[in-house]
């Protein structure tokens, strides 16, 4: 054994030197720089912790909004709830209802096949009515998947000026003057017959966007009834609007 080489650099593995003089990462500092630098980006913006805090884990998932619904109803003594009243839930008609539950409602809304499945898992026909009984089953997990549906698939693949020209033009053309949100439930998922695939899409459409549907009713006057005339479609279909520049005073 040749101690002189052994210990003299020249005759180490580069590699084995070069581990030998990097200095440690302290990566304790560097995760705490990394939260420091988020934490100035995020105050930049008005964020706080609290904010974040808050958020976290707030998402609705079909059971919590399900729940909600459910305790609702039975603390109120409500035996069924439709699209349309789920709608003034969501707008907050009712200044009483707690956000949570105007959250849950508008879960509802913005997920009709979520709803749909609620409401028909024990009566077949979908006329729009979920029971208690109904809420509470989806509540303790009694959903399953929801199947891919031809209507879910166009209306994801609509917007609100063609949702809505598709429903003026069918409106006009079978003499109706006005819709609401349980009009626009059975269009969607129990039509007339003949009805075409474009204006269940669109039905479905509002449904799922009840802030745009908000708009349409309320554009001329104030007041969310959840009705909404020929007129009002009308003036959506011929009104481009800027999805990504609204902030919903209802929603």
């Amino acid at each position: 054994m040749n101690i002189a080489n052994d210990i003299n650099p020249s005759n180490n593995n580069p590699s084995d030197v070069a581990q030998i003089d990097a200095p440690a990462i302290d990566m304790g500092s560097i995760y705490e720089s990394v939260l420091r630098s988020l934490a100035q980006m995020f105050a930049s913006y008005g964020i706080t912790q609290a904010d974040l805090d808050d958020n976290a884990g707030s998402e609705l998932t079909r059971q919590s909004a399900s729940g909600a619904l459910a305790s609702y109803m039975h603390e109120n003594g409500i035996n069924t709830l439709n699209p349309d009243q789920l709608y003034k839930l969501a707008c907050g008609a009712d200044a009483c209802v707690q956000s949570g539950v105007s959250d849950a409602a508008r879960y509802m809304l913005q997920n009709p096949d979520i709803f749909n499945q609620i409401e028909t898992h024990d009566v077949a026909g979908a006329d729009g009515i979920a029971g208690v009984n109904d809420f509470d089953w989806a509540a303790q997990g009694g959903l399953g998947d929801v199947p891919v549906t031809l209507v879910a698939v166009a209306a994801s693949q609509t917007d609100e000026q063609d949702a809505a020209g598709a429903l003026a033009s069918y409106m006009r053309g079978n003499g109706i003057n006005t819709l609401n949100p349980n009009a626009l439930y059975r269009l969607a998922y129990n039509p007339p017959v003949g009805t075409s695939l474009e204006v269940s899409a669109a039905a479905s459409w509002m449904l799922q966007n009840a802030d745009a549907f908000n708009r349409i009713e309320t554009h001329d006057v104030p007041g969310a009834d959840g009705i909404a005339g020929v007129n009002d479609f009308d003036w959506a279909a011929a009104n481009s609007v800027d999805q990504s520049s609204l902030v919903s005073e209802a929603f």
